[in-house]
Order: C-alpha cells, then structure tokens, then sequence
C-alpha cells in the first residue's frame, strides 16, 4: 500500500470539509467507527452546509424537484435527465456520508425504491442507471433490501455477450450485427460491484471485469490507443452517467486487479494527476447551474474529493484478488 503524506492526511483531515475528513478516518486510516472523533466527524456531517442545503430542498413528500429550461418540472419520477434530480441527489447524500439513519434520507430512498419495476429495473433498463442506485442503496445501508436485491439480480441476468451492459433504448436497433456494450452502462455496474464483495467470484462478475482488462481499461478493442470515450481518461467528480478514471480503477482495484499489468497505463494517467503537493486534480465537473446540490470544486485545481479517492484506489491496488 502506498503511504499517504502527512500533510494530504492533515488536509483532507480540516474541518471545513466535515464529510471528506468523517470518510477519511474511516476508510483511509481505517478508524473504527466507535472511536469518538468519528463520532464528532459523523456528527459533524449533518451541519454541513452542503448537505443542510440538500435537506432543506426535498419536497415534503421525500423527493429533489428540478425546473428545466422549458419550464417542465421533474424530480417527482425517475427521470433520469439532470445532475440534481432524485437519484443523483440520493447519491451524493451518500458521498457525504449520510444513510438511512437519517428520517429524510430514509423517507427519500424508500420513496424512488417504490417507483422500481417489477423486475428491479427503474427506466428502461438503462444500465448506468440501476448501476448507480446500487451503489447508492448499498451506501445508504439497503443492501439487504428485498427492493434492492431484486435491481441486483436484473443486473446479473443482464449482462450481454461481448460482456458488458446496454440498455432498451440501443438494444436491437442494428438488425445484421450485435449493438455493442455501453461503455458507460459498463462502468457503472462495475462501481456498483465493487460494493458487493460477495459477488466477486460470480461468473457475470468476471465476465464484466474482463471486459475492461481486455481492454486495458480504458481503450477501444480495435483501436488500442483511443479512449473509448473522451472522458474515459479524465479525472469527474460527482460521479455521475460519465466514465471517469476514479470509478474503474477504484472498482478494479477494490477488486482485486489493481497489479494486473493491463491496467498499469491507467494508474499512469492517474498519477500524471497527482501534483507536487501529493494532491491530485480534477479534471471536470458539471456546473452549478446544472448540478445544484454537490459543487466539488473547480476543474484543474487541486481537489479534495479527488485526492481522497486517489488515495483509495491507490489503497486498494495491492489487494489479492477474491
């Protein structure tokens, strides 16, 4: 494991940021959660500003409303259309710290896991979609949910023949050849089992996971030196339906593949982030007029979100794997 500065710890440790210090004592010095400045850091998230603001704008009946510009209102579904409505909302709550032990929290995430279909599917079987409500119930402590169980076992009949994950809109519309896998889609059901230990050694979860090594990540099969999106390179903070850096390595290095040599050019990119400080930099993130509730900070400047989970999947890269 690779050492942590001292002076990135006491950064990440000030108190302006309540969350990044509370999420840093837990899973980068790996304090228990009993020991009481957790419990003051733990404490200390509900007063944060960010998330006071976040709490105080959900509809009394538990949900994030959004106006777009042609004056259409949406939040109260599961539209899945804006960096501020309810799902994503519910996933920086969980960023931040927050679960279900929170009343509006909980009011909230039971209130979208009601909308869920009879198959566990949420809108169209939009694999970025229930790959991120994965990761954001487990986070929120649902992960025994009957609900949630269900959006797990949709992801797990899901996966396609080349070995990622597509969705209804794309599915079939070529009729002579195979619609390729949603890079995107990919990543986010990747990130949404690095959070489901358990399910490791499945075959699906293999499947998926070789479809990035064979790959080396973050390139096109056939062109093996082109990103297979533009941003697939770039460090995004929150995470969101783009495939940053942060996700596939944080999820393949949580997963056991953090030495694979297939990956080492994307631990390359990452550390080319990383500036004299030790800090790391952020590349992009949408802006405040589109993402109202979780601002991280501005692109190419150092971050402290971006730092932390720099140094967690650095944490994590000399894990075995299961």
């Amino acid at each position: 494991m690779e050492k942590i500065p001292e002076e990135v710890i006491d950064w990440l440790l000030e108190e302006e940021n309540p969350s990044i210090r509370y999420r840093t004592m837990l899973e980068l010095q790996d304090l228990p959660s009993t020991k009481i400045e957790v419990k003051e850091a733990k404490e200390a998230v509900m007063k944060y500003s960010i998330v006071q603001n976040i709490l105080e704008k959900i509809h009394p009946e538990g949900y994030w409303e959004v106006k777009k510009p042609n004056g259409r209102v949406i939040g109260a579904g599961v539209e899945y259309a804006d960096w501020s409505t309810t799902h994503y909302v519910l996933s920086y709550l969980a960023e931040l710290g927050l679960t279900k032990d929170n009343s509006l929290v909980n009011k909230a995430a039971n209130r979208y896991l009601s909308l869920q279909e009879p198959d566990g599917d949420f809108w169209n079987h939009f694999s970025c979609l229930y790959g991120i409500n994965i990761r954001t119930f487990v986070k929120l402590g649902f992960q025994e949910d009957p609900r949630l169980l269900k959006t797990i076992e949709l992801l797990k009949s899901m996966i396609r023949e080349d070995q990622g994950y597509l969705c209804d809109m794309h599915e079939g519309k070529r009729k002579t050849r195979l619609v390729k896998s949603c890079y995107r889609g990919s990543v986010k059901t990747l990130f949404a089992l690095s959070e489901l230990p358990q399910l490791w050694g499945e075959s699906y979860a293999k499947r998926l996971i070789n479809y990035f090594l064979s790959r080396n990540v973050l390139y096109k099969t056939k062109k093996p030196t082109e990103f297979v999106t533009k941003e697939t390179g770039k460090i995004i903070f929150p995470f969101s339906y783009r495939a940053g850096l942060l996700e596939t390595l944080y999820a393949l290095a949580k997963m056991g593949y953090g030495e694979d040599l297939r990956v080492q050019n994307a631990w390359t990119i990452l550390q080319n982030h990383r500036i004299s400080n030790g800090r790391f930099i952020l590349d992009w993130t949408p802006g405040r007029t589109t993402n109202r509730y979780f601002y991280p900070g501005k692109i190419q400047m150092e971050n402290k979100w971006v730092t932390f989970y720099a140094y967690l999947c650095l944490k994590y890269k000399n894990v075995s794997k299961k």
